[in-house]
């Protein structure tokens, strides 16, 4: 439980604290710098998730990108950052405690969690799937259908 609270936190820290940053990437970019900057980081396709997989601070994690739902030409709608995790109910409550701390709550249904991270109105959902951490960051340019 300590490592992961390690690795945790460190992938927090990576984030930056203007929030609408991911590992030094500006999310509110230009879609094509954003996926540039993804690829020099190491992030490859992988077939079986069908999404990019790469370390992040020493920790293997998944990528995917919503191009889709923009309110703006050229700008990214989601990233979803996906962790693997061993002890899932364990981890999602510590990383619900973390994240209380760092941001502000706006919603929680129940495994369904909402913060606000940036006053630009990013958004940053949490929630658990079967063997992973889900981390989905809504930017200004998402279009909530």
């Amino acid at each position: 439980m300590k490592k992961f609270i390690f690795a945790f936190v460190s992938l927090m820290m990576s984030i930056s604290a203007s929030a609408f940053e991911f590992d030094g990437i500006d999310l509110n970019g230009n879609a094509i710098e954003i996926t540039r900057q993804i690829g020099m980081k190491g992030y490859v396709y992988d077939d079986t998730r069908g999404c990019l997989k790469g370390m992040c601070k020493g920790n293997e994690i998944f990528l995917s990108i919503n191009y889709n739902d923009v309110t703006e030409k050229n700008k990214i709608a989601q990233l979803i950052v996906d962790i693997p995790l061993n002890n899932m109910e364990n981890a999602y409550e510590t990383a619900v405690k973390l994240f209380n701390v760092v941001y502000h709550q706006t919603e929680k249904v129940g495994d369904y969690v909402k913060y606000t991270v940036s006053e630009d109105g990013t958004q940053l959902v949490i929630c658990p799937a079967k063997d992973y951490l889900r981390l989905t960051y809504n930017t200004p340019f998402y279009n909530k259908k």
